[in-house]
This record gives C-alpha cells, sequence and structure tokens, in this order.
C-alpha cells in the first residue's frame, strides 16, 4: 500500500484529530497534518475527512482547485471560495518564506 494512502486511511480512521499541524512548509505536510490544518478551520471536521478519504498531502492541497474541491463533494461553492481563499493565503506565506530563504534572509514574524 501507498505511503500516503496508508497514512490517509490511519487518518481517517483516527478522524483525523490526533494530528498536529506542522510547523514545517504547507507542501511537506502529511495527511494527518492537512486533515489536522483543515479541521482546525472552524471545526471543519467533514473537510478532514474528505482530505482523509482523498488522502491530500500538503502538495495536493496547495494544488486545489475549484473543480476539484466540487469533484470531491466540497458544497456550497461559497464553502469551496472560502476554502480556496485560506489555501491562496497558505500558497502566498510558503512563496514568501522560500524566497526569503533564497535571499538569506530571516522569516517573517
Amino acid at each position: 500500500m501507498d505511503t500516503e494512502v496508508q497514512a490517509g486511511a490511519e487518518a481517517l480512521s483516527e478522524g483525523c484529530s490526533l494530528a498536529e499541524v506542522s510547523e514545517g512548509p504547507p507542501a511537506q505536510w502529511t495527511v494527518p497534518e492537512v486533515c489536522a490544518w483543515l479541521g482546525a478551520r472552524r471545526g471543519d471536521g467533514d473537510l478532514a475527512q474528505l482530505a482523509a478519504e482523498h488522502a491530500v498531502t500538503g502538495r495536493a492541497l496547495l494544488r486545489l482547485t475549484e473543480g476539484t474541491l466540487r469533484r470531491m463533494g466540497v458544497a456550497p461553492r461559497s464553502r469551496r471560495r472560502e476554502l480556496l481563499r485560506e489555501l491562496l493565503g497558505l500558497r502566498l506565506q510558503q512563496e514568501l518564506e522560500e524566497l526569503l530563504s533564497i535571499a538569506g534572509g530571516e522569516h517573517p514574524p
């Protein structure tokens, strides 16, 4: 069994509630860490459940589109849009950290 799929199955069986969100870059999050981040969003446990069912890693999370979310069963459209706005914030944060790392600067507070 693929490691990421196995992690997704474990997160699903644990209800995604036992993992904590990593301090590392979102692109490196595991399925349980993605579930924890989604679950921490105003108690959005059903999104965490969907992420576990689809074995969504951090890298996949950052690449989600409205169409992908729709196919995963995320409804209504306003909910997909809200999640996409938050994902944009994660992408921007990661890009900023990477740029600062390249430039030799420090991480923002």
